[in-house]
């Protein structure tokens, strides 16, 4: 019999997912699964937990939004464990890059089926700081709202809340002088507004910042964009949701396996939300050598063979 741990942030979603968990691990035990269940306490808690206790188990299950999901990633990553995810976080764009909505029933329904894809796994560099990411890695603009998310307009969620606070950062963040290389090209320069890399097509809950974008891709789409002014930056912020920014005056898409940044001032670096480091000037975005198995629905098994 297939055996779950589920490793459950109780104040993701602003708290709620502790008042809501009995109600879920009730539905689990209906269920009859052979599960065991550990609570994190403190930030990156859920690493600690993956790393220790993942190969008791046959699922390591990712309850919360999306820092949870990147913290239980980073403790799995290298151990013969399944991954997986029951996503009650606010934004949850991991969740839904994949193919999984906001329905636990449904979460646990896809669970019990136990259908598998390798999903591709990034490296994100700050300086002398590492962390594996499972959707999409940036820096610029983009990660001072990630950073400010934690202190700011706690009285909003989701897009809203992000939304709210990218235009406050927008107004106050100032371009840093910044050289890129990707994979074996030359070196670029310029003044940066944003860069985003991974192997997800959304962020900051909803912002289709890499779209048409999926995990099952063996490497990264890139979105980056220099020497914006401040209209122009309003301007895609405010078509970003839909992805129309792609295509757009300013704005670059590509395809690459390793992106290199060196900054002239340290920018924070985020990945799901989680801060890899807040000033960082040496940056780099590589794929990491092996894929994460995951719990997947069958949607996004057929969505792969549509497009393989």
């Amino acid at each position: 019999m297939t055996s779950y741990l589920f490793i459950v942030n109780p104040n993701a979603r602003n708290g709620d997912i502790g008042e809501m968990w009995p109600k879920v691990e009730e539905e689990i035990v209906r269920r009859g699964l052979n599960y065991s269940v550990e609570m994190t306490k403190e930030p990156k808690h859920a690493i600690e937990i993956a790393k220790a206790k993942g190969e008791e188990f046959d699922v390591v299950v990712a309850t919360g939004g999306d820092g949870t999901v990147n913290e239980v990633a980073n403790g799995l990553y290298g151990l013969n464990t399944t991954f997986a995810l029951l996503p009650l976080g606010n934004g949850n764009d991991f969740a839904r890059g994949i193919k999984f909505d906001n329905n636990y029933h449904k979460s646990l329904d896809i669970l019990e089926k136990g259908l598998t894809c390798d999903l591709t796994v990034g490296i994100a560099k700050a300086d002398e700081d590492q962390r594996y990411f499972v959707n999409i890695v940036d820096t610029g603009v983009g990660a001072t709202v990630s950073v400010a998310s934690f202190t700011e307009a706690k009285w909003l969620r989701g897009f809203v809340k992000y939304y709210y606070l990218a235009v406050k950062k927008l107004l106050q963040y100032r371009l840093v002088n910044c050289v890129i290389k990707i994979d074996d090209q030359d070196e670029l320069e310029g003044k940066l507004v944003i860069i985003a890399a991974g192997v997800g097509s959304r962020f900051g809950s909803g912002f289709q910042i890499l779209p048409d974008n999926y995990h099952f891709y063996k490497d990264f789409a890139v979105c980056y964009a220099f020497d914006l002014k401040k209209m122009r930056q309003f301007y895609l912020l405010n078509i970003l949701k839909s992805g129309k920014h792609i295509g757009t005056k300013g704005v670059q898409y590509i395809r690459a396996k390793k992106i290199s940044l060196k900054l002239e001032k340290g920018l924070p670096v985020e990945v799901e939300g989680e801060i890899v480091n807040f000033a960082a000037t040496n940056i780099s975005f590589e794929v990491a050598p092996k894929p994460l198995k995951t719990i997947v629905p069958q949607e996004f098994l057929d969505l792969q063979k549509e497009l393989s």
